[in-house]
């Protein structure tokens, strides 16, 4: 069976959350917002604003970066919470899968603001949910439905740290490949081919645009390169990988790298980019294309190899990931030999390509 899964509606552009009401009143006129402090403080003047003269009611909500069980539990109990229409979440993908749980929880109208188009976390049905402390996923929960309405402020976004933008694309363009991998895997899963365009396009939007985009948000600007690139970071990959595609080295190391000693430093789609250089190593992509990948991913500022991460002795965090990653759930979806020795392998060449970059 082939599956694709949409928000309701997504929208992107400039100042858009000063008219917030004309986009969310069908689903009623009791909002909560729930959101970190600084995502909060980016975005509150401006829906605030967008009230004025309604008689609608809306609370914000602070709550922490991580979806955990305790902090899902404590904004459940908020009567504004029980009482709302409708359940907005605001900035990350954690604040957004707390909101995502509590919507879904309540059956409520589920609206997502995208302040950073750092993840496709916006688009999808899933939530994860972690430990307290962040350090471990303790599971996944697969909703009925995506958001009813996503709404990305190019404004704000482009004020935002030109890191996160940068790791967006590196998670965003991981989905061609890893997708592309999961097709040809004969026991993988069944993808439709328009998510597979959506993937190939968010692939050439990124390499097309990707570079313009991070110096419009070096510069805070909004430009169309900029909103080209949001569409690509929150819909395509949303739509065509994590919703309806699948994934592969680029996600299982990316994912693994997070428990190495300063791993937490790094956001997913950092450690996922470097994730993706090592599998084109092991799927034997031309030398050219991992090559072209470290020029761009230098050019917006993403870490390309371990080394880059802090780590010294790369060998030897090399060799643990082969041990460790050989029964990985992402990694079983390769076609190719992904077996200890080849894993350490393609990291120690990765980390020698980019270490003589200046040569290629």
């Amino acid at each position: 069976m082939k599956e694709l899964y949409f928000p309701g509606t997504f929208m992107i552009g400039s100042d858009i959350l000063k008219k917030f009401p004309e986009y969310t009143s069908c689903y009623g006129k009791n909002y909560v917002f729930i959101g970190d402090t600084i995502s909060l403080s980016v975005s509150q003047a401006a829906l605030t604003e967008s009230f004025v003269g309604t008689d609608y009611k809306y609370d914000f909500i602070e709550s922490g970066k991580v979806c955990c069980e305790s902090e899902v539990n404590r904004i459940s109990e908020m009567e504004c919470v029980r009482n709302a229409d409708i359940v907005c979440g605001v900035g990350g993908g954690g604040c957004m899968d707390i909101a995502r749980t509590i919507g879904n929880k309540f059956d409520k109208a589920l609206v997502m603001i995208v302040t950073t188009a750092s993840s496709d976390a916006p688009c999808t049905f899933m939530a994860l949910t972690y430990t307290d402390d962040g350090s471990e996923i303790i599971y996944d929960t697969r909703f009925p439905k995506c958001p009813d309405l996503v709404v990305a402020d190019s404004k704000i976004i482009a004020n935002a740290p030109a890191r996160l933008l940068a790791a967006g694309m590196g998670d965003a363009i991981a989905t061609w490949y890893e997708g592309k991998t999961c097709r040809q895997n004969p026991n993988g899963i069944h993808i439709a081919e328009f998510a597979t365009g959506m993937t190939e396009l968010c692939k050439e939007i990124i390499t097309a645009d990707g570079l313009a985009a991070y110096r419009a948000v070096l510069t805070k600007s909004v430009t169309p390169q900029l909103e080209n690139v949001i569409e690509a970071n929150c819909f395509l990959s949303g739509i065509g990988g994590l919703n309806s595609g699948g994934c592969a080295a680029g996600h299982g190391i990316g994912d693994w790298l997070a428990g190495i000693p300063g791993g937490h430093s790094f956001t997913h789609g950092e450690r996922v980019f470097i994730g993706l250089l090592i599998q084109t190593v092991l799927e034997e992509y031309p030398m050219e294309e991992t090559i072209s990948l470290i020029k761009f991913g230098r050019a917006v500022g993403l870490p390309c190899c371990i080394g880059d991460m802090g780590v010294e002795d790369v060998k030897a965090i090399a060799k643990q990931a082969g041990k460790e990653l050989l029964n990985d759930h992402f990694m079983v979806n390769l076609c190719c030999d992904h077996s200890e020795d080849m894993v350490e392998g393609a990291i120690n060449y990765v980390q020698y390509l980019c270490d003589h970059i200046d040569e290629y």
